[in-house]
């Protein structure tokens, strides 16, 4: 027989090997045993007991402190094992889980309760998430990982499986599933738009609220760049806003976008720029809020404080027209009446020397007096006129703010007179980039508020003062008076909507906080600066437009008499009109006038020729506008001759026809010369 000798003691392994071997060795006879004296035990099968023992051991440990819970099925899904870990996750004891089905530790609603949840996997290893019940009902919630037991015959003897703790993973992904189900819920039922663009301008997402603003379904709208759906003036606009945002900028912006349906919409953009981890810009997020009929809104408040602010003036107005009306009627009275006299005398008692200076001092001083009451008048009208119009009627362009502060001065003369002295120190100043009657609200706003800060009666102790002057690339205009002053506790709320100090029926609120809108429209500043028992000074800061466009009075000349004689055809409404422009015209043209469109229109359509077509623009049946278009049709050069004599376009129609119709018009009322002079033009 061969005889085996001790080895030194080498990796477990090979040593657990190696007392297999043995042990098979002794067992077949194939060795001789060397026998322990003490224990009479062979000793290498004593050294392959202990190799067993420790490698059994070492297992165990492993099993016993792994971090996952472990056990065992037999092929009736009884629990043969389960390690300490298993046992503290559902509550319970190693002894108390040996020998129960597993079914017991798995709650009646679960999927996983069939046994063949594990049975049915037989030979099959697998990984699902599964719920299982601890001792106090509570859930568990375990990754779960299978694998099949077999005996030396392979066949299927039982389940290993190896259970990994997910409660608090899966209580922290539910939580993050509701999280995010619930901003989802935010986001898709608020009632502001929300987009989300990279760097770009491609939009990435959008909510449903900002595509039905824009009348698309939101996935029409992912992928397209966000100017898509702007004009080229708003484009600009948003071009300049995303330049800042790339510097981490902040902020809001009132833009527009188109419609589907081709139609704009306002809107306010308050937007944040979004940036990646390493700091690089990425995109924008944006809440979007639909300010159309507010914008709307606002417009008409604009007019009803202008309207109101003229309605506040109602009577110094009537009494500014009544001074020079009076002086109109009383001197043509005047003159009347002398004429009267002259007539029915005895002419033979004046001599023609005295006749001559008889008519001077009698006829022409008061008839010239005359003239200059109702040119005050007409000045007093055309102010009217300029604060009656809507913001929308005139464009933005380069004003003269010197003139548009003297109309406003001359509206507010009757609130100003009685209660302080009027002092102005007007500085040589560009025009500003603003629009007329909107700048005109905020000065005749200004002026009266400062007229309403003093008392009346005490006007020589009073004084209102207003002034400009130049700042850099600004405009600066000071309205101020030497009032009681603004208290502290209200001084930051005089710009607030519907906020004031005066008497109920005196003032709605509404007047500075709407002077401030319109200045911070046109990009200006509107401040103010108080000092309690001194006075108050507003001060209005405009950026000066880019190219002075602003008209300056010529002074009169001599007209000079027109070239040739011509054949005028006047077309007016208003008889008194007619006798005028004839009285003025008919010395040097042969006039034919009518009172309707329609008469003119079939005079030219039957082959009558003018050198000229004076029209009035409103009036009943056919107005001025109807006959141009018609006379394009059926007499084009009648029609390039027409002059437009208008009182005022106070339709959004007529606004439009004479800023897009290339043809002179001259206002009502109007100067001799000024009337002599167009006609003459047209007659070289």
């Amino acid at each position: 027989m061969t005889r085996v000798t001790a080895r030194p003691k080498g990796d477990l392994a090979q040593r657990l090997a190696d007392a297999e071997a043995t042990i098979e060795a002794l067992v077949s006879g194939q060795i001789d045993a060397v026998v322990d004296s003490k224990t009479h035990t062979p000793v290498l099968l004593a050294k392959a007991q202990d190799a067993l023992r420790e490698s059994e051991e070492r297992y165990r440990r492993i099993v016993e402190t792994s971090n996952d819970g472990i056990w065992a099925i037999d092929g009736k899904s009884k629990i043969t094992f389960v390690n300490q870990r298993l046992a503290d996750m559902l509550g319970y004891s190693p002894e108390e889980m040996i020998g129960k089905s597993f079914s017991e530790f798995i709650p009646e609603a679960s999927e996983a309760k069939a046994p063949q949840r594990f049975e049915g996997s037989r030979g099959i290893s697998e990984e699902t998430e599964v719920k299982l019940e601890r001792n106090d009902q509570s859930e568990l919630w375990v990754l779960l990982k299978t694998s099949p037991i077999r005996d030396a015959d392979g066949a299927y003897v039982g389940t290993l499986a190896m259970m990994t703790d997910r409660t608090r993973a899966r209580q922290d992904e539910e939580a993050l599933r509701k999280s995010e189900e619930q901003y989802r819920q935010i986001v898709e039922t608020t009632t502001e738009g929300i987009i989300k663009s990279d760097s770009s301008a491609r939009i990435l997402f959008v909510n449903r609220r900002f595509a039905e603003m824009l009348g698309y379904d939101p996935r029409e709208m992912v992928g397209v760049s966000m100017f898509d759906y702007m004009s080229a003036a708003a484009k600009v606009i948003a071009l300049d806003a995303a330049k800042r945002s790339r510097r981490g900028v902040k902020g809001g912006v009132d833009t527009t976008f188109r419609h589907k349906d081709g139609t704009n919409i306002s809107v306010n953009i308050a937007g944040a720029p979004l940036f990646d981890a390493e700091g690089v810009y990425t995109g924008n997020l944006g809440v979007v809020r639909d300010v159309t009929e507010q914008k709307k809104l606002q417009s008409q408040l604009m007019v009803s404080d202008r309207m109101a602010s003229v309605g506040t003036l109602a009577a110094g107005v009537a009494h500014e027209i009544n001074n020079p009306l009076a002086a109109v009627i009383a001197n043509l009275d005047y003159m009347a009446e002398s004429l009267r006299h002259m007539i029915g005398g005895d002419s033979t008692e004046v001599s023609p020397a005295k006749s001559t200076a008889w008519v001077l001092e009698e006829i022409k001083t008061p008839l010239d007096d005359a003239r200059d009451a109702a040119e005050r008048v007409r000045f007093i009208v055309r102010d009217l006129k300029m604060f009656s119009r809507s913001p929308s009627d005139e464009p933005t362009g380069a004003v003269d703010v010197k003139a548009i502060m003297e109309s406003s001065l001359r509206m507010a003369w009757n609130e100003i007179r009685h209660r302080a002295r009027l002092v102005k120190n007007y500085g040589a100043v560009p025009g500003v980039r603003a629009n007329e009657a909107r700048l005109g609200q905020v000065f005749l706003n200004l002026v009266i508020n400062a007229a309403q800060a003093l008392q009346e009666g005490h006007a020589e102790r009073n004084e209102i003062r207003v002034s400009t002057r130049l700042e850099g690339d600004r405009v600066i205009v000071e309205v101020a008076d030497t009032g009681a002053g603004i208290p502290p506790e209200i001084l930051g709320r005089i710009f607030d909507a519907f906020f004031t100090t005066k008497a109920v029926g005196v003032g709605t609120g509404l007047g500075l906080a709407i002077c401030h809108r319109i200045v911070t429209d046109m990009g200006g500043e509107l401040t103010v600066e108080t000092e309690i028992g001194t006075g108050t000074t507003f001060r209005v800061a405009l950026p000066i437009a880019r190219k002075d466009v602003v008209e300056v009075a010529v002074p009169d000349e001599p007209i000079a008499v027109a070239a040739r004689r011509g054949r005028i055809l006047v077309v007016d409404d208003e008889p008194l009109v007619i006798r005028t422009v004839k009285r003025i015209l008919s010395k040097e043209h042969d006039l034919v006038v009518t009172e309707a469109a329609t008469e003119a229109l079939a005079l030219c359509a039957s082959g009558e020729k003018f050198d000229l077509i004076l029209c009035d623009l409103m009036m009943p049946e056919m107005t001025g506008m109807d006959l141009h278009r018609e006379l394009s049709l059926v007499s084009p050069e009648q029609a390039d001759r027409m002059i437009f004599v208008t009182g005022g376009a106070f339709t959004e129609k007529a606004r439009r026809f004479l800023s897009e119709t290339p043809k002179e018009h001259l206002e009502k009322p109007f100067a001799s010369a000024n009337l002599r002079a167009i006609v003459q033009r047209y007659l070289r």
